[in-house]
């Protein structure tokens, strides 16, 4: 006899032999069973024992079967429930199963009619549990998925600060310096034709250097920003000069040349321009320290190759990529870099964010030879 222990039924049927002789039967087979006589004290022992499965009649005083099955689906809709109707009653047995009933069985009940509903209401309760652990384990590894990115996103902050510091510094430097000499020539008395022009244009270049500092520290806000994706027509250009703008003094001081090529008009392509902008800087970072010694970095955007996208491509001219390591890049937490110079995230993570895109990204490289990494970004879908 299969073990049915676990499996607590509740019988209600106003038919008080039909009660006993249905609960005999189920207690015979191992069932844990309980028993109510009505629709309302029936619904009443199923808040109290919250069974498994319940067998209930549809012809009964007060709430019928239908009612109890749509009250139980409503407030326990774990609760597989099999409906007991009259034989030629088959209206009643589909409203049954229009309201997520289990399976139905025609009085007079049979002993293999029973057991086949019971066998059909565990199926059915037995895979709706595995769908909600499946669901459950799915929703948290989205949730693991969107700590990574965030984790990932603030290992490459860290690495701009440093930069965009000194990128910030730099015109602020200048612009101190203005200030001081226009309170100089201030000092002096009053401003003559000259000095007033020069004033205009120091004036200018306050305003312009301002302006810079403000774009960056904006980018930077963006890009730390914690937030819910969020698809939008993207300019690429504007992608590829913003993430640009957060690395160029790093390119700088590594002495690094960067070539800029984006094939004009080029169409918007649809994504989070903050995940978007993550990848593009991994990718540029990562070239970074391919090229510890110098060397150039190419940044171009080109689309139709394949139709419905536009490439983003980042060559370098590093030491290249291995053999070996080629096939293992994008896995978590594989890294090619010496002790306390990664953690193996960020590409990772670029394949993740290009997957959920609709895109994808590819690597091309020799050891020794450099290596071309080409984000592929889709095309809007109304396009």
């Amino acid at each position: 006899m299969p073990d049915n222990k676990e499996w607590s039924v509740v019988v209600i049927d106003d038919e008080e032999d039909i009660r006993d002789v249905m609960a005999m039967m189920l207690r015979d087979s191992g069932y844990h069973v309980e028993v109510a006589p009505d629709g309302v004290s029936g619904i009443r022992l199923c808040g109290q024992s919250r069974p498994r499965i319940v067998i209930t009649d549809i012809r009964m005083p007060g709430i019928d079967g239908l009612k109890v099955l749509e009250t139980l689906k409503r407030d326990m809709p774990h609760i597989e429930v099999i409906v007991a109707t009259a034989f030629g009653e088959m209206d009643v047995a589909i409203k049954a199963l229009q309201l997520d009933a289990s399976d139905f069985i025609t009085k007079p009940i049979s002993h293999d009619a029973l057991f086949m509903s019971l066998k059909r209401a565990k199926e059915r309760f037995t895979a709706k549990e595995k769908i909600k652990e499946y669901t459950a384990l799915l929703e948290k590894q989205v949730a693991d998925q969107a700590i990574i990115l965030h984790q990932d996103k603030m290992m490459s902050l860290g690495r701009l600060a440093a930069s965009v510091a000194h990128e910030i510094n730099n015109p602020l430097s200048g612009v101190l310096n203005y200030v001081r000499l226009m309170q100089r020539i201030l000092g002096r008395g009053r401003l003559t034709d000259e000095n007033t022009e020069k004033f205009k244009n120091q004036l200018e270049l306050v305003e312009s250097e301002i302006s810079r500092c403000s774009q960056i520290v904006s980018s930077l806000l963006t890009f730390s920003r914690k937030s819910e994706p969020v698809l939008d027509k993207i300019s690429v250009d504007d992608l590829i000069n913003r993430s640009v703008l957060l690395c160029r003094h790093k390119l700088e001081l590594t002495k690094i040349e960067l070539t800029i090529s984006i094939n004009s008009h080029l169409p918007p392509v649809e994504g989070d321009f903050n995940q978007l902008q993550q990848c593009l800087i991994n990718l540029i970072f990562n070239a970074i320290d391919a090229m510890p010694g110098g060397g150039k970095l190419e940044i171009a955007a080109e689309s139709g190759q394949p139709e419905g996208f536009v490439t983003i491509s980042v060559k370098d001219t590093g030491s290249g990529i291995s053999e070996k390591d080629l096939p293992h890049i994008f896995e978590p937490f594989y890294t090619t870099k010496k002790n306390g110079y990664g953690v193996g995230l960020g590409l990772s993570t670029v394949y993740g964010i290009m997957e959920r895109h609709r895109g994808g990204v590819e690597v091309k490289s020799r050891p020794g030879g450099g290596a071309v990494f080409m984000l592929r970004l889709p095309l809007p879908r109304n396009i």
